[in-house]
């Protein structure tokens, strides 16, 4: 299986961001779930990347041709995939993976997984979308889409389908059994 990991470039403020990282490539790798992510070694990307292949585990990153310019690639990596364009990364790193996971990050990470997110309600795939709620980081985020259940905005079928915890175990447990939803507009 191969797991989208979704993440910052940053280390964030809390040093328990790097740790929770760094366990889980450990137990991603345990279960032989290889890692598809962004290609750099900047913060929590070269965290989960570099972690991954300490635990013998396979790496494949998706790199625009101008973040390679900045010298941000990380080089010791299985595979490397450049692109054009940040959507080309993000169709790339898609087709590649069979789950998704988001762990802390910015914009880039929450615009990851909302494209996946987004797509598995349209019926496109049918892949597992996790955030590892690493420190509470993402309490808000699921509380803002329960109240867009609330609201009428999001059905309550595409949340309940996300799969959100602070447990690695309980991560890869779920993606390993998940089922998907119907589609938003099958009948």
């Amino acid at each position: 299986m191969n797991v989208a990991i979704y993440c910052g470039s940053s280390f964030g403020n809390n040093k328990i961001y790097e740790e929770s990282t760094k366990i889980l490539a450990q137990k991603l790798a345990q279960k032989n779930f290889n890692i598809v992510y962004g290609g750099s070694l900047q913060g929590l990307m070269g965290v989960i990347s570099n972690e991954s292949l300490k635990h013998n585990n396979t790496v494949t990153g998706v790199i625009t041709h101008d973040l390679v310019s900045k010298e941000i690639e990380n080089k010791s990596i299985t595979n490397i995939h450049k692109v054009h364009t940040m959507n080309q990364r993000k169709e790339k790193m898609a087709e590649f993976a069979d789950a998704f996971i988001a762990i802390p990050g910015g914009y880039g990470t929450l615009e990851e997984i909302f494209d996946v997110i987004a797509s598995a309600q349209l019926g496109y795939h049918k892949k597992p979308c996790a955030f590892l709620n690493i420190n509470g980081y993402y309490t808000h985020l699921i509380e803002f889409l329960r109240n867009s259940v609330k609201e009428g905005f999001i059905n309550k079928l595409y949340v309940d389908m996300l799969i959100v915890s602070d447990d690695i175990d309980e991560i890869i447990e779920r993606i390993s059994n998940y089922n998907a939803p119907k589609d938003k507009w099958e009948k």
